[in-house]
């Protein structure tokens, strides 16, 4: 049999040409992933600008004004956390025995609950004088860990400035839907992602019916709920 000769060198500028693309996307996609830093100052700038122009007329109104403050607060949030990541977080092992329809209503539900415990907690706030004091970059190794994949949350560090105090923020950004999201926040030393997965923890140990807890997760999250379980 003869063996007939192939001319490779087509075949290796097609190889060539391919690995050159594949090395320009893959360069700008790591430049696309910019750091999350300026998200995270972004949000808060934002929020705290909302805060302080409508804090007056919002409280003059009473429960009006609580409801759209809320609705306000609802809207700048919604786009930039990960309220399904962080909700599935909070569930801990009993994400995984629920059904499709018990984790979308306990998004839901966890969702309402926290925008609503944090816009009424804004507005019990007598001092208006809110500023971010500082926002510590993000290293560069550390950007490419997560990029690498070594990583799934970048943390995000800053402080914000009252009249009287300092209040030292922890930012943690996960890169979901094209965008950076807020995956959990930890609030001088206080990681608030795992008290509410201990409060969901300590509420079925209590309770030992999910579906319990999915809908009655307002009260057990303000303290209110009842003692045992409705039969």
């Amino acid at each position: 049999m003869k063996w007939m000769k192939v001319n490779m060198k087509p075949f290796m500028a097609l190889f060539m040409a391919m690995n050159a693309a594949l090395v320009l996307w893959s360069s700008s996609a790591v430049a696309s992933l910019e750091s999350p830093q300026q998200e995270v100052e972004r949000i808060t700038t934002d929020l705290l600008a909302t805060f302080e122009k409508n804090i007056g007329n919002y409280k003059k109104q009473g429960d009006a004004g609580v409801d759209l403050f809320i609705a306000e607060v609802d809207r700048q949030l919604s786009p930039v956390v990960a309220f399904d990541s962080i909700a599935k977080g909070v569930m801990g092992k009993y994400s995984r025995r629920v059904s499709a329809e018990q984790l979308d209503q306990f998004t839901k539900v966890f969702k309402s609950s926290l925008i609503n415990f944090y816009g009424k907690a804004l507005l019990k706030l007598d001092d208006t004088q809110l500023t971010i004091e500082n926002v510590k970059t993000v290293p560069e190794s550390v950007l490419k860990d997560y990029e690498a994949g070594k990583a799934r949350l970048i943390p995000v560090d800053m402080s914000v400035r009252t009249s009287t105090t300092s209040v030292a923020l922890s930012y943690s950004m996960v890169y979901m839907d094209d965008r950076w999201k807020l995956r959990n926040i930890i609030v001088d030393g206080i990681n608030i992602g795992i008290q509410f997965r201990n409060q969901f923890a300590d509420a079925m140990n209590k309770h030992g019916d999910v579906q319990y807890v999915i809908d009655n997760w307002t009260k057990i999250m303000e303290g209110n709920a009842a003692s045992e379980k409705k039969s």
